[in-house]
């Protein structure tokens, strides 16, 4: 009896292994459908079509949960990037809408599902409350400063800082992984002329982009990924 049950749930384990891998593989290559997206495709209008499209095929169903953090997640950063453009943090090159392209407003809420659909993982034990906190300190040098080098003093600081109150293996990947995305989306959107940063040399990157991806991952991890 017992090598029987063996036998029926490893073919069962294999299936459900080969099924994520599959999902893995359909959300890297949105990933990368989506980066390409908004380096090549002409146009702002263009480039939200089709990564519209794009995401609806690779995301499939959407929960009503998921939707309503989209919306929340969208109207918070596009707040954030509002409050940076006022002080001249970076500048978009063709902007359709209060100084940002229309396919902003949705790149937000992208970032974050995509990560939570690609890492997946358990919600941290810890209550959000303090998640909340430092999540509001971790975005005050980034509201506040406008010099790039204090800039990355600063948040280094504060996500340090944050990592010390959580430091959970899944808060290491989600910080990583979206540190790596974004890395990949700022070197496509400033080598391809979608925005760029005045006062770094040479229109490179500047390097406090480190520290804001993988604050947000961090942060994706502890508020984001409990709403879903």
């Amino acid at each position: 009896m017992t090598q029987s049950k063996v036998e029926i749930r490893a073919p069962h384990h294999h299936a459900e292994g080969k099924r994520q891998s599959r999902e893995k593989l359909v959300l890297l290559c949105q990933l990368l459908g989506t980066v390409a997206v908004l380096g090549w495709v002409p146009g702002n209008g263009a480039k939200l079509a089709t990564m519209v499209v794009l995401w609806g095929f690779t995301f499939g169903h959407l929960s009503r949960a998921e939707l309503v953090t989209l919306a929340g997640v969208n109207l918070i950063f596009a707040g954030m990037n509002t409050a940076a453009l006022a002080r001249g943090i970076f500048r978009f090159d063709h902007p359709d809408l209060f100084g940002m392209p229309v396919y902003e407003y949705l790149m937000w809420g992208f970032y974050t599902l995509h990560t939570t659909r690609s890492l997946g993982g358990t919600s941290p034990c810890q209550p959000p409350v303090a998640a909340a906190i430092g999540a509001i300190l971790f975005a005050m040098p980034f509201a506040t400063i406008a010099d790039p080098t204090l800039l990355l003093l600063a948040s280094a600081v504060m996500l340090v800082a944050c990592f010390v109150c959580f430091h959970e293996p899944m808060d290491w990947s989600y910080a990583g992984y979206m540190a790596a995305l974004g890395g990949l989306v700022e070197i496509v959107g400033v080598g391809t002329g979608q925005w760029h940063y005045p006062h770094q040399p040479n229109g490179g990157v500047p390097f406090w982009f480190v520290t804001m991806w993988a604050g947000v991952g961090l942060f994706t991890r502890r508020l984001i990924l409990p709403l879903l």
